[in-house]
């Protein structure tokens, strides 16, 4: 009784975790990709750096062929001298490749630097999972940290480090529901990265990745003892109604056991896995948000917000973070940033 109880929890397990056990798929490169370091929209003056790989992965760059509106630059680096929408493709052989585009803005007024929020839904024992994380990987190499990343856990009795947060937020974004499972991937909170063989394709957080933010986010915190005491400030550069502000603690680099069923990623158990940016708490009442006051989000006004937390004795100090993001009244997340505790910060100014 007791070995058919274990069997079909394995079954639910397997299923839960959506996706084949393949990878990237093959020895044989099938296509190109084509990436913009840092984004693909950026300020006029600055240079656009691009990558070309295969769907094995191979930098191909210095290989391929790459054309700006059709026509062939020297080299992989391009700077526009007007401000607009350009068109890039590549040649590599005879392979496929979609074209992206890539903008140029003005830097009007104050600016802020922008990232994107990427959330990944995962779970220690979700063999699938290493895609999403091999995700992040590829992603931070290609951006000038341009995005702030999110572990969350679950779900709760099959994973260690889920919690009464993580389950909140689970809910909150209906990845227990049947549409969705682990592992799931949002960016912005509101854009489904779809988790598919390919972890290798970054044009999607790429072109969400702003060359400026008209919000800017500062962080300070001081610990004492086990008491944390964080002030949160927020500056805007134009008027804006029915925005958030949520608010998390998260601990990095936690290492542990993880379910693998990617061969090019790794063994079926991986024992010393590396998970990032877990989430712990919540600062916020809510893990969607807190309501700021419009008449607080005008421009050329700094809001204010302070979180005290006690910080659990079983947690590494040295790897905590505090993640504040700004959301729009349809919980689209406009401006995040992340800090270490124990750690003051300035805007940053474009």
């Amino acid at each position: 009784m007791k070995n058919l109880i274990f069997l079909f929890l394995m079954v639910v397990l397997a299923s839960s975790c959506s996706g084949s056990g393949s990878d990237e798929g093959d020895t044989i490169a099938t296509y190109i990709t084509i990436s913009s370091d840092g984004g693909n929209e950026k300020l006029l003056g600055n240079s656009f750096t691009f990558k070309i790989k295969d769907n094995l992965n191979n930098d191909i760059t210095s290989e391929s062929q790459i054309y700006v509106n059709e026509h062939l630059i020297n080299g992989n680096i391009y700077k526009p001298t007007e401000k607009g929408v350009y068109t890039i493709t590549a040649k590599y052989k005879s392979l496929p490749v979609n074209p992206i585009s890539v903008t140029a803005v003005i830097n009007d007024g104050i600016n802020f630097k922008h990232r994107i929020l990427y959330e990944d839904f995962t779970g220690t024992w979700c063999g699938n999972c290493t895609r999403a994380g091999a995700r992040a990987k590829n992603l931070k190499s290609l951006t000038d940290d341009g995005f702030v990343f999110l572990g969350v856990h679950g779900p709760s009795g099959q994973d260690p480090w889920s919690n009464t947060t993580t389950t909140e937020l689970e809910i909150f974004k209906n990845v227990t529901g049947e549409d969705l499972g682990w592992p799931t991937m949002f960016l912005n909170r509101s854009i489904i990265w779809p988790d598919t063989e390919n972890y290798t394709d970054m044009s999607l957080p790429l072109a969400l990745i702003k060359a400026s933010s008209k919000i800017g986010i500062k962080i300070a915190s001081t610990v004492s003892g086990n008491i944390l005491d964080i002030d949160t400030r927020i500056s805007f550069a134009q008027d804006f109604t029915g925005l958030k502000i949520a608010a998390f603690i998260v601990e990095d680099n936690l290492i542990g056991k993880q379910k693998n069923y990617v061969e090019a990623l790794g063994p079926p158990t991986i024992y010393d896995y590396v998970h990032h940016n877990v989430l712990r708490n919540k600062l916020t009442s809510s893990v969607a948000g807190e309501s700021i006051q419009d008449t607080q989000t005008v421009i050329s006004n700094e809001y204010s917000r302070a979180f005290q937390y006690l910080i659990p004795s079983e947690f590494n100090r040295n790897n905590l973070k505090i993640i504040i993001m700004v959301l729009d009244g349809n919980g689209n997340v406009l401006n995040v940033r992340e800090e270490k505790i124990g750690i003051t910060n300035n805007y940053e100014f474009l």
